[in-house]
């Protein structure tokens, strides 16, 4: 791989991470400013596929002076509206990211979202069609294609209804809640397949839009609106349907934030769950320090994915967590300092 000429040993690293092994160090991503990369060069970059592959060739190539872990990967990445839009929601882009309109008013249209076509019919599922279509031809031998971002049911739902009207709605409308949930969980794994159908595999697996490898027909899903469920809310009305999403996916893995890693507890019995991301959200959420006993108990029995954590903080805890199925991504100021983050993690002795 052009942009990766060690990806070999990369792909060794990610394939004993998810076995809970470490190959020779666990692997780690360390994200470094690169010129062309940004919020308004993003949210220019991703409205046709021409100029969304030239955005990521250019991070790639850029990024090719740091051996971190980071896979090459040109994403499909239209922000976390996008499984919105394939939904029928109006989105707007902006700020380096997406959020779209709340379409779904009344009850009584759950059965025309029931029929709401996923298909060439779809724009947006023409969109990615082109997107993987151009990203496959100009990435050859360079890069991988990476997943678009599909958040999860319970993220699309609140797109769908509005995060407060959708808390409102688990009181209120429980059993349109479970149609609802449904309509979108189908869709997530119909978006999936189709993506898993079109993007060549790498070695085997697949890439998303944080550039990480995940053996089989698999990736991630979210639950953002975790943050705001009790454990009871979330086993009552989206447990069943993260099960179905994670029973589609080879090797299934879960992005949450650390406000709501709290519900830890009940998203380590999602069935064959492979691992759970926890990104930053200090001062939103807890420090990484207060939520230690939470990592740990994820790490008993799955991959444990930490995003967006400096590494002076990650280093007072690192002494407490497993090598073992430990993945770090971690952002600094320049390369020279990424350079430095990497030889300090490839010389520490608990590895």
């Amino acid at each position: 791989m052009e942009y990766k000429p060690g990806i070999e040993t990369v792909l060794e690293r990610y394939r004993a991470f998810w076995r809970k092994d470490v190959y020779d160090r666990p692997p780690i991503r360390i994200r470094f400013p690169v010129p062309g990369e940004g919020e308004e060069e993003w949210t220019r970059a991703c409205q046709n596929p021409v100029s969304y592959y030239a955005y990521w060739d250019n991070i790639m190539s850029c990024r090719t002076a740091l051996a971190d872990d980071d896979v090459p990967t040109a994403t499909l990445d239209l922000g976390p509206a996008f499984m919105a839009g394939v939904m029928g929601c109006d989105v707007r882009f902006g700020y380096g990211s997406s959020w779209s309109e709340h379409p779904l008013e009344d009850w009584s249209d759950l059965a025309k979202l029931r029929e709401h076509p996923i298909d060439d019919r779809n724009p947006w599922i023409v969109r990615l069609k082109e997107m993987i279509a151009y990203f496959t031809e100009q990435g050859e031998g360079k890069l991988a294609v990476g997943l678009a971002n599909m958040m999860g049911p319970g993220d699309i739902m609140a797109a769908l209804r509005g995060p407060t009207q959708l808390c409102i709605d688990f009181y209120t409308y429980p059993e349109e809640v479970k149609q609802l949930a449904q309509i979108c969980t189908d869709a997530w794994i119909k978006v999936a397949k189709l993506q898993f159908d079109l993007i060549e595999p790498l070695e085997g697996g697949y890439c998303d839009n944080y550039d990480i490898w995940t053996p089989g027909r698999s990736c991630y899903f979210a639950d953002d609106i975790s943050a705001l469920l009790s454990p009871e809310t979330y086993r009552e009305h989206l447990f069943a349907f993260d099960c179905q999403v994670a029973a589609s996916l080879d090797n299934p893995w879960m992005h949450v934030h650390s406000g709501g890693v709290r519900l830890a507890p009940e998203l380590i019995k999602i069935p064959g769950l492979m691992g759970i991301q926890v990104v930053n959200d200090y001062p939103a959420g807890p420090s990484l320090q207060e939520i230690v006993p939470l990592l740990k108990m994820i790490q008993k029995d799955h991959c444990l994915l930490l995003r967006k954590y400096p590494m002076e903080e990650l280093r007072h805890i690192l002494p407490q967590l497993s090598p073992e199925g430990l993945y770090i991504d971690t952002q600094c100021a320049s390369l020279e300092e990424a350079q430095e983050i990497l030889g300090w993690w490839e010389t520490q002795a608990i590895w």
